[in-house]
């Protein structure tokens, strides 16, 4: 029996003995060792997985009484982990139920822990230990690398693509004339809010050398300073650019992005990474981050083609 054929095999015998399909799920976490760790937050997600764990209907009243609850997995299911090292099977052998406000959330989040089998089918696809993670539940799983990078830039050429992709995306969201200018030099940094962004080597797979390239760049624009936001997916020529979030423009007023209109959040964007997706088609992580309502702040991972999130978790997560 083949590899796919065995995991494929797994994937059925965790959904049977489960007593039902499971529902399609992606979370976002990390790795640690041989395991991955990553949460859900929502009380009814917690309360369905409980119940299918254990038969009872019953964590409501156990988190009553303790703020922890975890429960083993009998059925050993299997989920699909992405790393950017690639895709690799994990085994669900524990769910740990944090009660509301024990992680910085309202409501009930749930941790779940994948091992993963050393020296198993997976290979060189497992992620090291302190890497963010993305597991696909509910699926058949797969395994995959994750494809050969483009070469990576040197500052200087990142530098000037970043700014480039800056300019071309103040272009697309500012009136055509007068042009605003840049207040001043951009830094690969993801962690500065402003005049700042990052770039990621994309799978070549046979093609151009192509990036991801986040941007949080402040022009002057007339009497005013803006924020221009964005992520993008090009080549080194720009010849070539897909918006996986498309150019946002915002009036910052004590260097903060006030709300949006009708309330809504305006958001910065920060790149951090990638991991390998369905297809051989890299997952982007993104930071949204709001200014005005931090805690609306999250955690992403989006198909940069459809431009879908495919698993979402607030930045302000914190569990004990």
């Amino acid at each position: 029996m083949g590899r796919a054929s065995v995991l494929s095999m797994l994937a059925c015998l965790a959904a049977c003995s489960a007593g039902r399909r499971p529902a399609k799920v992606a979370a976002l976490g990390w790795s640690l060792g041989g395991e991955a760790h990553v949460f859900v937050t929502g009380d009814r997600f917690a309360r369905d997985l409980y119940r299918e764990l254990t038969g009872s209907g019953g964590l409501r009243d156990s988190l009553t009484l303790r703020t922890l609850v975890a429960v083993e997995d009998p059925t050993g299911r299997v989920a699909t982990v992405l790393s950017a090292n690639g895709a690799a099977p994990g085994r669900l052998t524990l769910a740990r139920f944090h009660a509301g406000q024990t992680c910085g959330q309202t409501e009930a989040v749930t941790e779940m822990v994948f091992a993963f089998p050393p020296g198993g089918a997976a290979g060189h696809s497992t992620p090291p230990p302190h890497v963010t993670v993305v597991a696909l539940m509910g699926a058949p799983p797969f395994v995959g690398g994750a494809g050969t990078p483009s070469p990576a830039l040197s500052r200087r050429r990142a530098v000037d693509l970043l700014t480039r992709v800056a300019q071309r995306a103040e272009s697309l969201t500012g009136p055509p004339s007068p042009r605003a200018t840049l207040v001043g030099s951009l830094e690969l940094d993801p962690d500065r809010a402003a005049d700042a962004g990052e770039l990621v080597p994309l799978p070549r797979n046979g093609a151009a050398p192509r990036y991801a390239v986040g941007v949080r760049a402040r022009f002057l624009a007339g009497n005013d300073t803006v924020l221009v936001t964005g992520v993008a997916d090009v080549d080194q020529e720009l010849r070539d650019i897909h918006w996986v979030v498309r150019p946002l423009r915002a009036r910052l007023r004590g260097g903060m992005i006030p709300a949006a209109a009708g309330g809504g959040n305006a958001l910065r964007y920060s790149l951090r990474g990638t991991v390998a997706g369905p297809g051989g088609r890299p997952l982007l992580l993104l930071d949204e981050i709001a200014d005005v309502t931090p805690r609306d702040s999250r955690a992403t991972a989006i198909d940069p083609v459809t431009r879908r999130v495919v698993a979402a978790q607030p930045l302000a997560l914190r569990c004990p």
